[in-house]
């Protein structure tokens, strides 16, 4: 666990930066199918660009779900025993790292694909139904009308996350499962290992869940042209509410952060004195 820790630390760090710039210093109000949309958040009060705003949410995203990957990474190369097992020690830095680079690579051409804001806002109304006047007198911000670049990226970057997981997670279940069956390791040492391994798989799941749900409705929305803005808000509101989940579960699944929670709100007089040391990696 020492060496995972670092690990939960950089996902939890992502889960914190996108949830804040989701929540609280953008909160993108989007018109999807159109890719448009205004905040209305506080960055907007203090002339932080639209664009930047935007850029700050995907990459944010973007390494929310690769730190994810690098956690099961972490127990794939401490756990797993494969025929590749010492290259793979020199090659799954640069796997990560390129993980984090090819966010960046990917989302520089957004940049450029900004069309001239003006005659882009009349053709995104025109294609949207009626709207309320505050949406009219709102500083619309249309991100790009290249639909084809922009879905695929995002769709081809979902999907290899999701299949990088579940190559993760499978191996590692059928890991745990032979080592628990063999005789290699003793059934306390194979029985942590497998609480572990399901800590983390629900642990990691969850953004699967709570940003995969409106990812597939944004998705829907683009590719059968449909525009519905209540579907919009509640679809972002389940966004904003991934970090509240995700420490929720956290504190859930794994001992010793239930633990110390407990020591802290229920056992006042022990917060700043001698603390028993639990077993990180018992996740029971």
């Amino acid at each position: 666990m020492s060496t995972v820790k670092w690990y939960l630390f950089n996902l939890q760090f992502w889960i914190i930066a996108f949830d804040v710039s989701m929540g609280f210093l953008c909160i993108p109000f989007m018109l999807l199918p159109r890719m448009a949309g205004f905040p209305l958040g506080i960055a907007q009060y203090f002339g932080v660009p639209i664009l930047f705003q935007t850029m700050m949410i995907l990459i944010y995203l973007g390494f929310t779900l690769i730190s994810i990957i690098a956690v099961f990474e972490n127990r794939f190369n401490a756990l797993c025993t494969f025929s590749f097992q010492q290259s793979w020690k020199f090659w799954r830095r640069p796997y990560l790292y390129a993980h984090y680079i090819g966010t960046a690579v990917i989302a520089v051409p957004f940049i450029f694909m900004v069309p001239e804001q003006s005659e882009a806002k009349k053709r995104t109304f025109q294609n949207l139904p009626c709207l309320p006047k505050y949406i009219y007198d709102a500083p619309v911000f249309v991100f790009s009308e290249n639909y084809v670049y922009v879905v695929s990226s995002v769709v081809l970057f979902s999907f290899t996350m999701l299949g990088e997981l579940i190559f993760f997670v499978t191996y590692l279940l059928t890991n745990t499962i032979h080592q628990m069956n063999s005789i290699r390791v003793s059934y306390r040492t194979a029985e942590i290992q497998k609480q572990l391994v399901n800590a983390l798989i629900i642990q990691s799941f969850l953004p699967f869940t709570v940003l995969g749900l409106p990812m597939i409705y944004a998705w829907m929305s683009v590719m059968f042209d449909y525009y519905n803005q209540a579907y919009m808000n509640i679809a972002l509101v389940i966004c904003c509410t991934h970090g509240f989940c995700s420490t929720v579960v956290m504190i859930c699944v794994h001992k010793p952060y239930r633990n110390e929670l407990v020591r802290l709100l229920f056992s006042p007089k022990e917060r700043y004195g001698p603390r028993r040391s639990d077993n990180v990696v018992d996740s029971s």
